[in-house]
């Protein structure tokens, strides 16, 4: 097996790619791009406040765009997984290194785009839509930025993830991801919540999301103390995540390392 790196192979890989699977991408793209016009553009033909539009706005962030769209990158590495058509992928001669960088850059030129149109849909919907509104009524709100940023980490690592999954699981890579990303998630939010109230000394109510900072009610009055991740354990918010999402390509060049052995 060729160990060197080679730009011209990767393109030739790239080429590969796309020659053997670019229906599959077409089809998964062009329906995720439906549900994201019709989540987001509803809001426009509308010259009043509709309640039920903009929750299906903010239910498009996990439905669509977080998990939705993880669907795309659950074949990325499914070629290598076994049976006559892994061999024939392993068997290509191309570095390892070569083959998982084909997979990911094929995965984020879908990937990168659709996350940077979505949140410029949703915010420029929420505009136009308010613009066509009177004056001292409801009108649709867009989400924070924190929260913005907050789904992208999210977006990120949870497509990482089922990146990984895609090479280590032969049969229903996405299905097994996600539940192994759900149950882990489930786990790390119980921890986070169980030693936040620990560090607060277990005031009357909190609030407590992995990176996001707390929301802290100490006493009957009822008063909300917000304390940001910055705060907290500032910069490791920003540079964990990144640290998570190069984790899990290492770990798939790893896996498919071994499957080449």
């Amino acid at each position: 097996m060729n160990q060197s790196f080679s730009f011209k192979r990767i393109s030739i890989l790239i080429g590969l790619d796309f020659s053997q699977k670019w229906k599959q991408y077409v089809w998964v793209g062009s329906l995720l791009i439906g549900c994201v016009l019709l989540t987001q553009l509803p809001p426009l033909f509308y010259e009043a406040y509709n309640n039920i539009w903009q929750l299906i706005q903010y239910a498009a962030i996990p439905l669509v765009l977080l998990f939705g769209s993880s669907f795309y990158t659950s074949t990325a590495l499914s070629d290598y997984t076994g049976g006559q058509k892994g061999i024939f992928a392993l068997m290509i001669p191309a570095s390892t290194g070569e083959k998982t960088l084909c997979s990911l850059l094929v995965n984020l030129v879908f990937v990168i785009p659709f996350l940077l149109s979505f949140w410029l849909l949703h915010y420029q919907t929420t505009l136009m839509a308010n613009e066509r509104i009177s004056v001292g009524v409801n009108r649709y709100s867009a989400v924070s930025r924190e929260v913005a940023i907050y789904a992208s980490y999210c977006y990120f690592l949870i497509h990482s993830a089922v990146f990984v999954g895609s090479i280590y699981f032969a049969k229903l890579a996405y299905v097994k991801t996600l539940t192994y990303l759900l149950v882990g998630a489930l786990a790390i939010s119980i921890l986070n919540t169980a030693y936040a109230k620990f560090l607060a000394d277990y005031p009357l109510m909190l609030g407590a999301i992995p990176f996001a900072g707390w929301s802290v009610v100490r006493d009957s009055s009822l008063t909300v103390y917000r304390v940001s991740a910055a705060d907290l354990t500032y910069p490791w918010p920003y540079i964990l995540p990144l640290v998570v999402v190069l984790g899990f390509f290492v770990v798939s060049y790893k896996r498919l390392q071994e499957k080449q052995i």
